[in-house]
Protein backbone atom coordinates (compact mmCIF):
# COMPACT_ATOMS: atom_id res chain seq x y z
CA UNK A 1 0.00 0.00 0.00
CA UNK A 2 1.53 3.68 -1.12
CA UNK A 3 1.51 5.93 1.62
CA UNK A 4 -0.91 8.35 -0.05
CA UNK A 5 -3.11 5.51 0.25
CA UNK A 6 -1.93 4.63 4.45
CA UNK A 7 -3.11 8.60 4.99
CA UNK A 8 -6.20 8.90 2.94
CA UNK A 9 -8.99 11.87 4.33
CA UNK A 10 -11.74 9.52 3.32
CA UNK A 11 -13.61 8.08 6.49
CA UNK A 12 -14.20 4.33 6.57
CA UNK A 13 -17.53 3.82 7.00
CA UNK A 14 -16.94 0.07 8.86
CA UNK A 15 -17.91 -3.33 7.49
CA UNK A 16 -21.27 -3.38 8.78
CA UNK A 17 -22.85 0.12 7.16
CA UNK A 18 -21.18 -1.55 4.15
CA UNK A 19 -22.65 -4.87 4.47
CA UNK A 20 -26.25 -2.67 4.58
CA UNK A 21 -25.64 -0.67 1.97
CA UNK A 22 -24.47 -3.91 -0.12
CA UNK A 23 -27.84 -4.77 -1.63
CA UNK A 24 -29.15 -1.33 -2.66
CA UNK A 25 -25.96 -0.99 -4.49
CA UNK A 26 -26.01 -3.47 -6.15
CA UNK A 27 -29.67 -3.26 -6.94
CA UNK A 28 -28.76 0.56 -8.37
CA UNK A 29 -30.98 1.73 -5.09
CA UNK A 30 -28.11 3.67 -3.33
CA UNK A 31 -28.49 7.36 -5.13
CA UNK A 32 -26.39 9.31 -2.92
CA UNK A 33 -23.14 10.80 -4.56
CA UNK A 34 -21.58 10.10 -1.03
CA UNK A 35 -22.77 6.95 0.29
CA UNK A 36 -21.88 5.15 -3.15
CA UNK A 37 -18.48 6.76 -2.42
CA UNK A 38 -18.07 5.47 1.13
CA UNK A 39 -19.66 1.99 0.15
CA UNK A 40 -17.03 1.85 -2.75
CA UNK A 41 -14.15 3.35 -0.93
CA UNK A 42 -14.71 0.96 1.74
CA UNK A 43 -15.04 -1.93 -0.59
CA UNK A 44 -11.56 -0.91 -2.09
CA UNK A 45 -9.86 -1.31 1.45
CA UNK A 46 -11.43 -4.44 2.56
CA UNK A 47 -10.66 -7.34 1.54
CA UNK A 48 -13.48 -9.27 3.57
CA UNK A 49 -16.04 -7.77 2.64
CA UNK A 50 -14.72 -7.61 -1.16
CA UNK A 51 -14.54 -11.00 -1.08
CA UNK A 52 -18.75 -11.56 0.57
CA UNK A 53 -19.58 -8.77 -2.16
CA UNK A 54 -18.26 -11.34 -4.95
CA UNK A 55 -19.97 -14.05 -4.12
CA UNK A 56 -23.38 -12.27 -3.75
CA UNK A 57 -22.66 -10.75 -7.21
CA UNK A 58 -21.99 -14.60 -8.31
CA UNK A 59 -25.08 -16.15 -6.61
CA UNK A 60 -27.29 -12.95 -7.69
CA UNK A 61 -26.46 -13.65 -11.17
CA UNK A 62 -26.58 -17.49 -10.74
CA UNK A 63 -30.29 -16.61 -9.23
CA UNK A 64 -31.20 -14.50 -12.12
CA UNK A 65 -29.80 -17.09 -14.95
CA UNK A 66 -31.79 -19.55 -13.02
CA UNK A 67 -35.26 -18.18 -12.85
CA UNK A 68 -35.52 -18.08 -15.71
CA UNK A 69 -35.86 -21.71 -16.87
CA UNK A 70 -39.28 -23.50 -15.25
CA UNK A 71 -39.63 -25.98 -13.04
CA UNK A 72 -40.35 -29.54 -14.08
CA UNK A 73 -43.91 -30.84 -14.62
CA UNK A 74 -43.71 -33.29 -12.01
CA UNK A 75 -42.42 -30.40 -9.86
CA UNK A 76 -45.13 -28.58 -10.59
CA UNK A 77 -47.86 -30.95 -10.06
CA UNK A 78 -47.08 -32.14 -6.75
CA UNK A 79 -46.81 -28.85 -5.70
CA UNK A 80 -50.51 -27.86 -6.92
CA UNK A 81 -51.23 -31.32 -5.26
CA UNK A 82 -49.82 -29.97 -1.94
CA UNK A 83 -51.30 -26.95 -1.75
CA UNK A 84 -54.44 -28.42 -2.74
CA UNK A 85 -54.78 -29.62 0.90
CA UNK A 86 -54.11 -26.66 2.42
Amino acid sequence: MSTEENHSHTPDIGCLAALEAFYAYIDGELDDPGSIADFEHHMAHCRSCFSRAEIERALTSHMKKSGKSSAPEALRSRLRNLMAKF
